[in-house]
């Protein structure tokens, strides 16, 4: 059995607080939402963060809106079950609703969050595996290493992105809206959050804190999700 690594957790009742405590722990804390990423991370030690901030009774950063401008305002804890659920989603951008539909398996869904599939770590067989497996061909480049696996002649570090959800949002326009632990708000779109880059696949600064998404107006768009893969259910 792999066991969490120990670390002080903290459960705080509002985005301005957990904001309070990002910017008091500093670099060494990390968000938390589902956890369905970060948990089994920390229990191969891929990461081991010394402060994990819970963002679950964030309430206000949940729920699905319509705009003004007949788009949708997703809020980032926004579960993937209810996600794929939603009849606002399903009648404006279907395909995000099939998108979150296709994640992983129905449990993992009901814990696992909009924000989180979107900020999602990078994926490498190299890389996530134990940490007695990862040690023993002397680590990899993403973590503890020198040298990436996949190509052991490379300069960089070539695990992918597995998020869903991400490619959809680049595709339809959606904007991402963040705040940061040292105040102020930014909102850029879904495609200028990713970089082509096994390591530091994302713009996004330390602890800023995703707080919502928006969609656009649908302006009749017709799409849809296919996902290639080994078995129907996972």
């Amino acid at each position: 059995m792999m066991r969490l690594p120990p670390f002080t957790y903290l459960q705080p009742a509002s985005v301005d607080e957990a904001l309070a405590l990002a910017r008091q722990h500093g670099p060494e804390a990390c968000y938390v939402a589902g956890g369905t990423d970060l948990w089994p991370n920390m229990k191969r030690r891929q990461l081991s963060p010394p402060v994990v901030i819970s963002l679950a009774r964030l309430a206000e950063l949940r729920g699905i809106e319509i705009t003004e401008e007949g788009g949708l305002r997703i809020g980032a804890l926004t579960t993937l079950t209810e996600l794929a659920a939603a009849p606002a989603v399903r009648e404006r951008w279907p395909v995000v609703a099939e998108a979150a539909a296709l994640i992983s398996t129905p449990p993992l869904r009901n814990m696992g969050t909009i924000g989180g599939n979107l900020l999602i770590d990078t994926r490498c067989t190299y890389y996530d595996q134990s940490y007695a497996w990862r040690k023993a061909i002397d680590f990899c480049m993403k973590k503890d290493g020198k040298i990436c696996w996949v190509a052991p002649s490379s300069p960089r570090c070539w695990a992918v992105q597995s998020s869903d959800e991400a490619p959809v949002m680049c595709a339809i326009g959606a904007r991402l809206t963040f705040r940061s632990p040292h105040g102020g708000e930014r909102e850029l779109e879904a495609d200028a959050l990713y970089r082509d880059d096994g390591i530091a696949h994302l713009t996004k600064q330390p602890l800023e804190l995703l707080t919502h998404i928006t969609l656009p107006p649908p302006r009749g768009w017709r799409a849809h999700y296919i996902k290639l893969r080994r078995r129907g259910s996972f």
